[in-house]
């Protein structure tokens, strides 16, 4: 029997309301996501707590940590939309430079295909600032099989804003003829909801995207009021919306103050319709709505924008206004086969014996750890309790280590492209496998025996195992002990 070595890697959801442990966290959220960067901009602290402990009806939210003892060493923001893109989910993971290089990275990614598997998700999408090359992150994510379909300029410009070249912008601009403009600060007003619900539509079509999977859903004024009210909480938005003297709406522009950040504002959109271009107006819009900027700026010293590598004319409006570009934003897209996600026990006894299940398949028999497929809400510790009662019985165990993470492919999972398993060791005391479950019930689940073997038995044995190395890789785990992070056997 071996003796515990190291200490393992716990990777688990964090509760945002205990607000000591979602500070934690977010320490280290921030630590990876800012380490080497010029002018990185993280969503806020205050921002990020609010939305997780209040979760919209748009976007599901999901903090998750990677716990050595009690210490937070990384964290990961783990996202899905609810009512569009239903097969994507969003991940950004963030480990800071003096935990790199220890398989937590990995260990918060194992985390997230099984999450993603379960929700019945197969596409992983996340965004990367990368100010040169090569560069961490980036690496990291070819590692994973992820592929750069849209990159964007990240650029600063300082505050407060130069008043010479708003001046020089001003008099090269000339005047607005034939549109006027309406600019607020907070809520749209009410006369100009549906509008401004329309041009938040004609935004999200028009936004170059590359060729990142996406749906898009009308913004309707209802959506657009759930979606300020919740912004208001933490963030001041400035909006200058441009009509023609007839009064046809034409374009928009609007940028946010964090209400907890003393140090950045964010120019977030600005559009002009398709009909309407040609005429200037995007410069128009930027200026009007800098002068709300100056007005409402308490001690903001940047204004970040973003934008596509392919959109030349808002690139040019950008270099005359003064932005410089810090680093790149990519957007990446991994597609994952549909696997079926489950739990299952490498269980040990104080001899070392192994207890293992036969499964009968066509091309013979089949013997593997016990365990089976989560049901629709459970977690993966849930879904494996659940098992080892149906199958052997066991019951009262401490929380398990997880050793093992398997994903492959697979013709006998029906309706999946395969499975994905996460495998955990349990030590217990000898017993006698009785499973709630009757033999006919097991036989109905392909279970036809559940015995006990020995190393020796393993080591002799030449038929089928899962995982197919388990001789080896129980041999490997008796002499060096659990493994800090789940050892990921392969797809």
């Amino acid at each position: 029997m071996f003796d515990w070595v190291g200490r393992v890697i716990v990777i688990r959801e964090i509760d945002p309301a205990d607000l000591a442990l979602f500070d934690e966290w977010y320490d280290a959220f921030r630590a990876g996501a800012v380490a080497g960067r010029e002018a990185a901009l993280v969503e806020g602290r205050e921002a990020l707590g609010y939305s997780l402990r209040n979760p919209g009806p748009l976007k599901t939210r999901r903090a998750v940590g990677a716990f050595e003892d009690d210490r937070v060493l990384g964290a990961m923001l783990f996202q899905y939309r609810l009512a569009d893109n239903l097969d994507a989910v969003e991940v950004e993971i963030d480990v800071p430079p003096q935990h790199r290089r220890r398989g937590i990275g990995t260990a918060l990614w194992q985390w997230a295909v099984t999450r993603s598997a379960q929700l019945g998700r197969t596409i992983v999408q996340t965004e990367l600032a990368v100010p040169a090359d090569p560069w961490p992150g980036a690496l990291f994510a070819a590692r994973l099989g992820f592929e750069v379909e849209h990159v964007e300029e990240h650029l600063v410009v300082p505050l407060p804003y130069d008043d010479l070249l708003l001046e020089d912008l001003r008099s090269e601009a000339g005047r607005l003829d034939g549109y006027r403009l309406t600019s607020w600060a907070g809520v749209c007003p009410p006369e100009h909801r549906q509008e401004y619900a329309d041009l938040r539509t004609a935004m999200d079509r028009d936004v170059p995207t590359g060729g990142m999977t996406r749906e898009v859903l009308p913004w309707t004024v209802e959506k657009l009021e759930t979606s300020e009210a919740r912004l208001a909480r933490n963030y001041l938005a400035l909006v200058t919306m441009a009509h023609t003297t007839a009064g046809e709406p034409a374009g928009y522009t609007y940028l946010v103050l964090p209400r907890a950040d003393g140090d950045n504002a964010q120019q977030e959109d600005t559009l002009v319709l398709r009909e309407h271009r040609g005429h200037n107006l995007g410069t128009f819009l930027k200026l009007a709505n800098l002068s709300q900027l100056a007005k409402h700026r308490t001690s903001q010293r940047h204004l970040h924008t973003w934008t596509a590598l392919t959109n030349a004319p808002m690139r040019k409006v950008n270099a005359r206004f003064g932005f410089r570009a810090v680093e790149q934003n990519r957007e990446l897209e991994l597609h994952l086969p549909r696997l079926r996600p489950a739990a299952r026990a490498l269980i040990m006894d104080p001899d070392d014996r192994v207890l293992l299940v036969r499964f009968e398949f066509e091309d013979g028999p089949l013997w593997a750890t016990p365990g089976g497929g989560l049901e629709a809400g459970e977690t993966v510790l849930e879904g494996l309790r659940r098992e080892l009662v149906e199958e052997v019985g066991l019951v009262d165990f401490a929380d398990p280590v997880h050793i093992w993470h398997e994903e492959f492919v697979a013709d006998h999972a029906t309706g999946y492209d395969g499975l994905l398993n996460d495998t955990f060791l349990i030590r217990t005391d000898h017993f006698t496998p009785a499973g709630s479950l009757s033999a006919e019930e097991m036989r109905a689940e392909n279970v036809h025996a559940v015995r006990w073997w020995t190393q020796d038995e393993l080591a002799a044995y030449d038929g089928r195992f899962g995982p197919r190395d388990l001789p080896a890789l129980v041999a490997r785990l008796l002499t060096a002990g659990p493994p800090n992070t789940p050892v990921q056997l392969g797809l």
